[in-house]
């Protein structure tokens, strides 16, 4: 019996010459696709960040001119207009009024306005005390 043996058949110079010419033309047709991808994609993504930037300079804008009218909002003479607006008769609070307090509750030692709030109770009680008797 004989055996099937299968021949292989080469290809000719021609045929295996223009395979290759073909897979480079396809390749590089490839690679210039890509390429297009690419490069519309990094336009799309400048574009949006051009936007993104002059966005952020249009918030800049927007918060230096509320934060100066913020600051003339506090200057003494507006917060007394306002207070006269709103028909508060008060005053901007002077240095011997006002008391720091630690995180805890209490005063910080050694202010003049915690001195002079205990002076004002001891004479207060002394007056209560004189009226009683």
């Amino acid at each position: 019996m004989r055996k099937n043996r299968k021949i292989p058949k080469k290809m000719s110079v021609v045929a295996s010459n223009t395979m290759h010419f073909g897979a480079i033309i396809v390749i590089f047709s490839v690679m210039v696709i890509l390429n297009l991808l690419a490069s519309s994609s990094c336009s799309q993504l400048m574009k949006t960040i051009g936007e993104k930037e002059r966005e952020l300079v249009k918030l800049e804008d927007a918060k230096m001119r509320e934060s100066t009218r913020w600051e003339e909002m506090k200057t003494p003479e507006r917060v007394e207009e306002a207070l006269r607006a709103h028909g508060l008769m008060m005053d901007m609070p002077r240095p011997y009024q006002v008391v720091r307090m630690r995180s805890d509750g209490t005063p910080f030692p050694g202010q003049l306005s915690v001195a002079r709030s205990r002076q004002r109770v001891v004479e207060q009680t002394a007056q209560f005390r004189r009226r009683r008797r």
